[in-house]
């Protein structure tokens, strides 16, 4: 289901020494800055389009190339991120009539192509991109290390993961442009609900200022038009193994049920199947096994998940009713677990900090080799890991129930 914004923008305002001028806001009319020109920009600076709000798993973006050939056509921007997955981008003028009717279908061909690629295809077309624009004849890889952080150990995952997620069709789509019409998000919200297609996209607008009139210095504000309610990010899944018959279906956060009946299995989300696989890599199987249970055991117990692209944390939702999460303990790709860092939020909801230093004291006790940091009081003084934790387990996690307990106790006693 879109949710449509309820955009109401303010006018931005540069203050300089103490005067205040209003920006002007620049028209992508088609003239200066036309599709082309949002392409270069998204391009040159990837920063702009905000997909660690979307799906952590896609960020950083890192550019691979623009126009690139495919037999749907050409995409206008393609990047990756450092662990393999894809974003396709679209640019559109939404004053363009053409844009409001093809855009949509144009994105969903693009990423029905990509699926019938490899790796070897996809890496084909970067090099023929980089011999075009870039005089080099760089592949995927080499293109990637440029940009990132990424070392010689980290290529046999990155090119493991970029084919497993071209054949499973996981693929994060993006429409931007300027001014985008509620005819678009129309369009949107009724392929969305179309039973033969289960997808989100996300459409984002680019609102574009300039700073002075003396200088050529531009403000872009990016803005998500269209999320979902449920399901907050925009991945799609295609299916099916006749290229010519695909079914496509979002991905959906843990525990969301499977497409096929005779198969329903819990679902992992893009970032959850990431870590584990991850975590697989860097410990074992069982390891990735005892993390799975971890998170089930948490979900059943009204914890809340938080992905991040390294990690995932197991946190509380306040029992009082704000929107509040208490950080219980965070578990690392590499099986580090370590308390989280609540103090802030206990402070914010008026609960004793006693309550978190007495946490850390009883679990450090309870695990080998880790002490209560004397410092801080609520954390250890250093990370414990998943193969120490997995024989304690059931006494852990029964120490946060009391906690958590707790916490319940206190905030309802300062509710009254």
């Amino acid at each position: 289901m879109v949710t449509k914004g309820n955009r109401s923008n303010g006018q931005p305002i540069h203050v300089e020494n103490g005067t205040a001028t209003n920006l002007v806001r620049l028209p992508l009319d088609g003239k200066d800055f036309n599709e082309e020109w949002i392409q270069k920009l998204v391009h040159n600076n990837p920063a702009i389009l905000p997909t660690n709000e979307i799906e952590p798993s896609f960020s950083p973006l890192i550019a691979i190339g623009r126009e690139i050939a495919t037999a749907a056509g050409y995409l206008d921007n393609l990047f990756v991120s450092p662990d393999g997955y894809l974003t396709i981008v679209e640019t559109k003028l939404w004053r363009n009539p053409e844009a409001r009717r093809e855009v949509v279908g144009q994105i969903i061909d693009y990423a029905k192509e990509l699926h019938k690629w490899n790796f070897t295809d996809l890496n084909n077309a970067i090099v023929a991109y980089n011999r075009l624009h870039n005089s080099n004849s760089d592949g995927l890889w080499a293109t990637v290390q440029k940009q990132s952080n990424l070392n010689e150990s980290d290529e046999q995952f990155f090119v493991d993961n970029i084919s497993k997620n071209l054949k499973r069709g996981r693929f994060l789509l993006l429409i931007v442009g300027d001014g985008i019409r509620e005819s678009v998000e129309d369009m949107v919200d009724y392929l969305s609900q179309s039973p033969q297609l289960h997808f989100t996209l996300a459409l984002i607008e680019l609102q574009v200022f300039k700073l002075s009139a003396d200088n050529n210095s531009l403000i872009v504000i990016p803005q998500i038009v269209t999320r979902t309610k449920e399901i907050t990010r925009a991945i799609v899944r295609i299916e099916g193994s006749n290229a010519d018959d695909l079914k496509i279906n979002i991905e959906t956060d843990l525990g969301n049920e499977a497409t096929d009946k005779k198969t329903a299995t819990a679902r992992l989300s893009i970032t959850a199947e990431d870590y584990l696989a991850r975590l697989e890599l860097k410990t074992t199987g069982q390891i990735a096994d005892f993390a799975k249970q971890i998170i089930k055991d948490a979900q059943d117990a009204g914890y809340y998940i938080e992905w991040n692209s390294g990690s995932f944390g197991v946190k509380l939702p306040d029992p009082q009713g704000s929107d509040v999460k208490i950080a219980l303990f965070t578990v690392d790709k590499t099986g580090m677990v370590y308390l989280g860092f609540s103090q802030g939020q206990l402070i914010k909801l008026g609960l004793p900090l006693e309550l978190s230093y007495d946490l850390a004291k009883d679990t450090a006790a309870i695990l080998p080799g880790i002490q209560q940091n004397l410092v801080t009081k609520n954390s250890w003084n250093k990370y414990s890991n998943l193969s120490d934790l997995k024989p304690v387990y059931a006494q852990f996690m029964d120490r946060m129930k009391s906690y958590v307990d707790e916490i319940t106790l206190t905030g309802q006693k300062n509710g009254s």
